[in-house]
């Protein structure tokens, strides 16, 4: 009997206990709200097609940013970067009305309306429009601009901005210190050189994060990763890896939270079938993240749960959930923000609006990374009759010359993400053909050097296995189009049934095998001829640096043309393969009208997915046949 009492006072002695010790430990919330890539998208307005777009757009998502504050008391408001280049808005700014004196970029404008906590350099801030225009908007700027990553060539010891930032907060009365850390793709100085070459270099993510990581855990609660960096699961010393290092970044202790961006895609929701990725959850190897589209698509809202001790003062997060909220027809553009932009945006229209010339055809990417297309074309045309005025009279003059181009608009952000352009043609539909503001670089190559390059383009395309049944999609989606690159002025076939390094089985200039002692001039722009894209041998091979931009001289080239007529000459094409089952690829749903105007051997229209992918199905055999007929056509 004495036994039991006592075991009843210990018990209750325990429970007694366990309450005090519950009693000092308190529950809260903090949500981190995350944006990236919105490439001066303020308004919901397709520049370069000339129409509103309910689907992105910076007015639209302060409104959903102003809703989901309301729902929670304790929040952060981060943005991974890639902020001052993109939109037609910000070409206007930098270059056909460049900003003066103490004028600023209009989307510094609305984001300083929008209360940031930090904003991440992303590699566009510097290597399109050059240190200078960036300075403008870091200096308007009323939120800090971070990267641990990048670093003055002149100091090394200095960072070009603040590596992190620590902020003070109260979570329900309580104060806790979280840093925010931004992080870099390292090849931006390679991408922009002719900016930032003498002037910034940079460490790689994944060392700078073990470096700081340790270090800011003995001065803060929580550290969160603002990171323009996406994810892949390359070996960590890749190209891909480095530059996509979120999946290492997460393998890092210390790392509470991560807000992604650089790839343009979403997560959660995306990357399904990699270890230690969990969609429902919303976490990276166990680190919640968000990656919020692109161009304002989507906020990202990472939900911590977090206890607080009251005895030792320390916070802790317990659980977490990452979720998306898309920008679509509902959501209501923010009236502050279309009053801010109001001025620029009308002048951007109007001046996208402005006509240089008519095409005899239309100019559209649908086809474009499975057989030659007109986009490529009329931009290879206009770079050739660029060079042959440049090089007359010179050392070159009596090379051939040769141009790189890639269909930049090809379904990255989607099924309705392809270059269209009909009979007239504006400045907008110059940017729907050529995204970028890319300056012209020049190389020289030999005939190898050349076949080097062309397969390192050909990871455009997925290795077709000719003995299953199944139906095999022919294009690598993972593969960004803008690397695809298209060579004028050779001959060339891929293998597709072949590895990466092996797929280009026949290529020739006047019908001779390329070789070493062939030599060529090649023109192409300033991110390929810095390295961009990972393709071999023309960063040390440039012989010319411009600052003309690829775009100007497009529409240049159509201006003194008047009626451009650019029907591809069927270079290249793909080598018929016996497989066992349908070989397919995906592209626009306007396609289907296409096809059946132009009525291409070997491309059969299948179907509108429910993703509302058109569906491709082909017949190397037949495609290889058209494209043929056409090239002797093209000859003669």
């Amino acid at each position: 009997m004495f036994r039991k009492k006592l075991l009843t006072v210990f018990i209750g002695i325990l429970l007694i206990t366990s309450l005090v010790f519950a009693a000092n430990i308190s529950n809260h919330k903090l949500a981190i709200f995350g944006t990236t890539d919105l490439h001066q998208y303020i308004m919901p307005y397709d520049y370069m097609g000339d129409q509103p777009d309910e689907e992105i757009g910076i007015s639209k998502l302060y409104t959903l940013i102003e809703d989901a504050r309301k729902t929670y008391n304790n929040s952060l408001l981060l943005s991974t970067g890639d902020i001052i280049q993109g939109s037609l808005v910000g070409d206007f700014e930098a270059e056909v009305e460049p900003l003066k004196g103490f004028e600023f970029q209009s989307v510094i404008k609305a984001l300083n309306e929008m209360d940031f906590d930090a904003i991440t350099i992303g590699n566009h801030e510097t290597t399109d429009f050059g240190i200078e225009f960036f300075e403008r908007a870091k200096n308007n700027s009323t939120f800090p601009w971070i990267s641990a990553n990048i670093k003055k060539v002149y100091a090394p010891k200095e960072y070009f901005v603040e590596p992190y930032v620590i902020v003070e907060k109260s979570i329900d009365g309580i104060p806790i210190k979280i840093a925010i850390i931004g992080f870099t793709p390292p090849q931006i100085t390679s991408w922009g050189r002719r900016h930032l070459e003498g002037v910034l270099y940079t460490e790689e993510i994944v060392e700078q994060a073990k470096a700081f990581i340790p270090y800011l855990e003995d001065k803060v609660d929580l550290i969160i990763a603002n990171a323009h960096t996406g994810i892949s699961t390359e070996s960590i010393d890749s190209y891909d890896a480095r530059e996509n290092a979120a999946y290492y970044l997460s393998q890092i202790d210390g790392i509470d939270a991560m807000v992604l961006g650089h790839q343009h895609e979403v997560f959660p929701g995306g990357f399904e079938g990699i270890e230690g990725i969990d969609n429902e959850k919303g976490t990276i190897n166990g680190v919640p993240a968000v990656m919020p589209g692109s161009w304002g698509s989507h906020l990202g809202t990472i939900e911590l749960d977090l206890s607080y001790n009251w005895d030792t003062g320390e916070w802790k997060v317990e659980n977490s959930k990452s979720m998306l909220t898309a920008v679509d027809e509902s959501v209501e553009s923010h009236p502050l923000i279309e009053k801010i932009v109001k001025d620029k945006h009308e002048k951007t229209i109007e001046y996208v609006r402005t006509p240089i010339g008519e095409t005899k055809i239309e100019i559209n990417s649908y086809l474009s990374r499975v057989m030659d297309n007109p986009v490529t074309q009329i931009i290879n045309n206009a770079q050739i009759w660029w060079a042959e005025r440049e090089f007359k009279g010179t050392e070159y003059e009596d090379l051939p010359i040769l141009s790189a181009a890639a269909p930049f608009i090809a379904g990255r952000e989607g099924p309705g993400y392809f270059t269209s352009v009909k009979k007239d043609i504006t400045i907008g539909s110059v940017t729907d053909i050529y995204i970028y503001p890319n300056t012209i670089y020049v190389g020289k190559l030999n005939g190898e050097q050349i076949i080097d390059w062309l397969e390192n383009a050909g990871k455009n395309f997925n290795q077709i296995d000719l003995n299953t049944n199944q139906v095999q999609h022919i294009v690598n989606y993972d593969f960004r189009a803008y690397n695809f690159d298209v060579i004028e002025g050779i001959e060339y076939v891929y293998d597709i049934s072949k590895p990466v390094g092996e797929r280009v089985v026949e290529a020739t200039y006047n019908g001779k095998p390329l070789t070493k002692d062939m030599e060529f001039i090649i023109v192409t722009n300033n991110y390929r001829g810095s390295g961009g894209g990972g393709f071999p041998h023309i960063a040390e091979n440039i012989i010319l640096e411009t600052t003309e931009i690829n775009r100007e001289v497009i529409i240049e080239y159509i201006q003194k043309q008047g009626v451009v007529n650019p029907v591809p000459t069927y270079n290249w094409y793909l080598k018929p393969l016996n497989t066992r089952g349908n070989l397919i690829f995906r592209t626009s749903p306007d396609a289907k009208e296409y096809l059946s105007e132009k009525d291409i051997d070997g491309l059969d229209f299948d179907m509108i997915n429910s993703d509302g992918w058109g569906i491709i199905e082909v017949e190397l055999d037949d495609l290889e046949d058209y494209s043929l007929e056409n090239q002797m056509e093209a000859v003669k």
